[in-house]
């Protein structure tokens, strides 16, 4: 029973995840809203919510983050590199792309990372490892021309930030896992979106309110900052830490998939064979690089797909 609310809260969190990516592009093309904007709020305000729950449920652990430092130093790497670089480019490809293309490409993330680790690691890729990176890329590419090599289907301004996004969830990923497993998830996490955020306010100013407010606005902020965000957080790292990391990264493939469906049916975003390819090929590489590769735990206590997708989830 156990396992089978796990899958259930992972699902529902890549989900959450979609709606909040497909929200974003909503009321950029309908309310006038920005990725300044509303990724400054966004974060400051889930960051907010995150680190008063820290506050009140790891007291010892979130205090203890501030006494040293050299987790001080980290922590801002981490809010600035990490936190607000991923969720900016991941929201401004949103915006000069669409939900799904910016979500789907974000994915290739992982095999970033997992090129970086074999570097890291002084060998060279298993050839599943390779197959998953050439999905990703082959990916990617496709989306970026719609299977036509000679152009680009995305402006080269939206192509940019699609790889920003897909390096900083590389970023997101690798960096802060040191002070995870000292301090714990969610106040690492509550801080560097607040922290984050706060940045992004100083640059963007979120006090000069844009776009136009009615009710749609309104519920569609509250969704991305509340289910988007938080309920989305964690009901997934709930749902990991019943699974697996392995098995949360395969069930978390699930998100290019709602967003894509998403994007065609709720926001009427055209969608080609060669689009839908690309993106079949991606979700491919994340459920290569999630998979076990069946070594016994005397020769690998963890696998190489769980160190990618152990913190991999971005949003």
């Amino acid at each position: 029973m156990e396992k089978k609310t796990g899958y259930v809260l992972t699902v529902f969190g890549a989900v959450c995840w979609a709606f909040s990516g497909a929200c974003g592009q909503y009321l950029f093309d309908h309310r006038g809203l920005n990725a300044d904007w509303l990724v400054s709020v966004r974060l400051t305000m889930a960051g907010l919510l995150l680190v008063l729950y820290s506050l009140g449920r790891f007291r010892g652990d979130a205090v203890k983050l501030f006494r040293s430092k050299r987790s001080v130093g980290s922590l801002i790497i981490f809010a600035v590199f990490g936190m607000a670089m991923c969720q900016y480019s991941y929201f401004r490809s949103i915006e000069l792309s669409n939900a799904a293309t910016a979500t789907t490409l974000q994915y290739t993330g992982p095999a970033i990372v997992l090129l970086w680790l074999a570097m890291r690691e002084k060998r060279m890729p298993t050839k599943r490892e390779l197959i998953a990176v050439c999905c990703a890329m082959g990916g990617a590419l496709l989306l970026a021309t719609h299977g036509d090599f000679s152009q680009l289907a995305l402006s080269p301004k939206a192509l940019i930030w699609c790889v920003l996004a897909a390096v900083s969830v590389a970023v997101y990923s690798v960096q802060p896992r040191g002070l995870i497993v000292r301090y714990g998830t969610m106040p690492v996490t509550g801080f560097g979106m607040l922290l984050g955020g706060l940045g992004l306010c100083a640059i963007f100013q979120p006090w000069h309110v844009v776009g136009e407010w009615d009710t749609v606005t309104v519920l569609g902020m509250l969704y991305i900052i509340i289910f988007g965000t938080i309920c989305a957080f964690c009901c997934y790292l709930e749902g990991v830490r019943r699974i697996g990391a392995a098995k949360g990264s395969i069930l978390a493939a699930v998100e290019p998939v709602a967003s894509t469906i998403l994007s065609v049916f709720w926001l009427s975003v055209p969608l080609g064979g060669m689009d839908f390819g690309g993106i079949a090929l991606i979700v491919a590489a994340m459920v290569l690089l999630g998979r076990d590769d069946g070594q016994a735990p005397a020769e690998k206590t963890q696998t190489t797909g769980e160190k990618i997708c152990e913190s991999a989830n971005h949003h």
